[in-house]
């Protein structure tokens, strides 16, 4: 398909459009291209804290293709989103605000020039990534087509981003789809410095064709003629027909950021561009088709300027964050949390109980009257993947917003089976099975989450997680910060991890830490069929991004398994056997194993007290210092590599707290070797400690040998 949208050759009137729009879009214009130059000065003025980039030259496509929306649509934007953001309607007074940094700020002074955000009035986000705003832009365009919202999405990205994976993953997903979103590529001749003519080998809007959606290419110095493209790819998403790829030629007058020395371009080349000026031209086509005079178009750009200076005025005067706020806004607190010292802000450890902490909101919403927190286990009995399974299809049951995401889920029932059968159950609107492309699954379920569905994604192995970095780390652990608090990202990520099945070394890691070392992210790495079903409704509760770890070994292990919903608190640790020579604390792989060492330990009359963290992070610190006060001597074990591990943060934070002065014996550490795991299966077992290690090491700790 390589037919364009619009015939970009005929002539665009302005008697077309309302006198009020044509006067707004005017208006518009004025007001963006006085906000970058004042933006400038106050940089200039040293006001500004790092750097920015300028929209001036680009006005005629933020305000030709956001001109064509309805109020309640949405957009994602990029680092050079100052225009978008205006022509979405913002206050420049809080925009001017974020650019100082101020408290008053669209995202109170924490996300600045590249991340001006107003999710309430349909701004998703401007993005310091490139393409980093596609997959959530489709993800939201997901949440409006089955929420039946009757939404579309608008996704802004540059020329540069369109070689790059997210373009070809996003654009593919929402064409096969055929989701409610228009792509609009400002091709402003240049990426950073490498020009566009030496990235891309066609034009952008042929590039459509291979994603079987219309492409068009506009000029972008013409608003009437971006707003027509615009009109023709916003009407057929709102139809039902799937999105459309615009490719708008515009160009920035001033360089990629404000040290930019524009080396790579002649004084000739911008001057010629000015020549065609989108503002000039738009004021002098209303004046020659009679629709306002030269003193109106006047009077106007002056309105503009004047609502520019009482911005910056607004901003001066404006109080700076503080300091004692620095951590509130990391993760979403329930409302009853926020009093609570052990939850204040991050909830990396928590030193004091957590037993008294309500049920999740969206939980106790959702289950009503069967809502309950760590009930008996009872009598029947579960498989890990069959309490998962158990428990997405009970959130899927009580609440329609709630769909899986992820490569070969639906008839095939997931690599490991764990979603067998809920395809069938549930259809495919809902288990949605995704073509290969982790970064895609990561941003759609980034996006989607912040737009009113809750998806859970799965990745076949936790090393593909490697994929989709960007959206996981990038985008929804930072969403929430960067955007003042003004957002939630409700997400699970489900991983299969760990050794042990013979995968080798791209299918067996255990990268668990490095998530834990990531603000916003929250962890959780169960061990048991019951804690798998608790802790994967209560993280589908949780409107925080979510880091599922499933060791890879426990989906075959049996347990007793509640069958009504209930959760297990994320941050509560678990005691699972008691002792008084010492405290074993893991997770996951790690328990089984550990049980299993304390069982014959206790043969030679070595009592291990082993607890079981359940959460990463946030992780029960408390529960463990208790223990340690009691025993002495402290072992932490993990199959996740040594070096950089989680452990460190527990023996660090054991030796900074009061339980310090009870040790008897140095802290012991066990983790994974440094090398990527074998295929041998006696190399592959040498590589992560096994229950002979943690007996080992608990017993030359509890006879004082280490």
């Amino acid at each position: 398909m390589t037919s364009s949208i619009v015939d970009t050759n005929a002539p665009v009137s302005a008697q077309a459009l309302p006198f009020e729009r044509l006067l707004k879009m005017l208006y518009e214009m004025h007001l963006i291209r006085a906000f970058e130059e004042a933006a400038e000065q106050q940089y200039f003025a040293g006001k500004v804290h790092g750097t920015m980039h300028l929209y001036i030259g680009e006005e005629a496509t933020a305000v030709g293709c956001i001109a064509a929306l309805e109020p309640g649509d949405q957009i994602t934007s990029t680092h050079r989103g100052h225009g978008h953001a205006i022509a979405k309607g913002q206050d420049v007074r809080e925009m001017m605000a974020e650019l100082l940094a101020k408290r008053t700020g669209v995202c109170r002074g924490l996300g600045g020039s590249m991340h001006m955000a107003d999710v309430e009035l349909g701004n998703l986000g401007a993005n310091g990534i490139v393409a980093g705003g596609m997959g959530s832009a489709v993800g939201a365009a997901l949440s409006a087509h089955l929420l039946k919202t009757g939404r579309m999405v608008m996704c802004f990205f540059g020329d540069g981003a369109v070689s790059n994976g997210n373009f070809h993953e996003t654009l593919n997903l929402a064409s096969i789809w055929k989701l409610p979103v228009v792509f609009v590529c400002e091709n402003n001749q240049y990426a950073m410095s490498m020009p566009a003519r030496e990235a891309i080998p066609v034009r952008v809007a042929d590039r459509a064709a291979a994603y079987a959606m219309p492409g068009v290419q506009v000029d972008g110095m013409d608003v009437l003629a971006v707003y027509q493209a615009a009109k023709a790819a916003v009407d057929r998403a709102r139809a039902g027909q799937g999105p459309s790829l615009v490719e708008v030629l515009t160009y920035r007058y001033k360089g990629h950021s404000r040290s930019d020395k524009q080396v790579y371009r002649s004084k000739e080349e911008v001057k010629a561009w000015q020549a065609r000026d989108a503002i000039i031209r738009f004021e002098a086509h209303l004046i020659q088709q009679g629709v306002l005079t030269r003193a109106q178009a006047d009077d106007i750009r002056n309105r503009a300027i004047r609502d520019i200076e009482e911005a910056v005025a607004f901003a001066d005067a404006s109080p700076e964050p503080d300091p004692a706020e620095l951590l509130n806004e990391v993760y979403y607190e329930e409302p009853a949390n926020r009093t609570d010292p052990a939850m204040r802000g991050i909830m990396l450890r928590t030193s004091a109980p957590i037993n008294a902490r309500p049920l999740p909101t969206w939980f106790t919403r959702t289950f009503a009257q069967h809502a309950g927190s760590e009930p008996p286990p009872g009598e029947r009995e579960l498989t890990g993947s069959e309490a998962l399974r158990e428990a997405m299809a009970q959130a899927m049951e009580a609440a329609p917003n709630v769909i899986l995401i992820g490569e070969d889920i639906g008839k095939y029932g997931g690599a490991f089976g764990v979603t067998l059968g809920l395809y069938d159950r549930f259809g495919p609107e809902r288990v949605r099975d995704t073509p290969i492309s982790e970064n895609a699954i990561a941003g759609v379920s980034f996006g989607a989450g912040m737009t009113g569905l809750v998806p859970i994604a799965e990745f076949q192995f936790q090393d593909f997680v490697t994929l989709a970095m960007e959206q996981i780390v990038l985008q929804a652990a930072k969403v929430r910060y960067m955007f003042g608090g003004r957002t939630i990202c409700q997400m699970v990520v489900r991983l299969p991890a760990g050794s042990g099945t013979g995968a080798a070394a791209q299918h067996s890691e255990s990268l668990e830490s490095w998530f834990v070392n990531v603000p916003g992210l929250k962890v959780v790495a169960p061990s048991t069929p019951y804690d798998m079903k608790g802790l994967l409704l209560a993280a589908i509760s949780d409107q925080n991004p979510i880091i599922f770890v499933e060791h890879k070994l426990l989906y075959r292990v049996k347990g007793p398994v509640p069958e009504l919903p209930y959760v297990v608190p994320i941050g509560k640790a678990a005691v699972r056997r008691a002792g008084r020579h010492v405290t074993i604390v893991g997770a996951s792989i790690a328990m089984p194993r550990a049980l299993e060492a304390a069982a014959q330990l206790a043969g030679e009359g070595i009592e291990c007290e082993v607890i079981d963290l359940r959460t990463l992070k946030p992780y029960d610190l408390h529960t463990i210092m208790q223990s340690v006060k009691k025993t002495g001597r402290l072992l932490i074990a993990h199959e996740a590599p040594l070096i950089g591990g989680y452990g460190a943060e527990i023996a660090a934070a054991i030796a900074q707290s009061e339980a310090f002065a009870y040790l008897e014996a140095p802290i012991v550490r066990l983790g994974g070797a440094d090398v990527p795991i074998p295929y041998n299966r006696t190399l592959e077992r040498a590589a992560t400690p096994q229950t002979e290690d943690i007996a080992e090491a608990a017993r030359r700790l509890a006879r004082l040998q280490i």
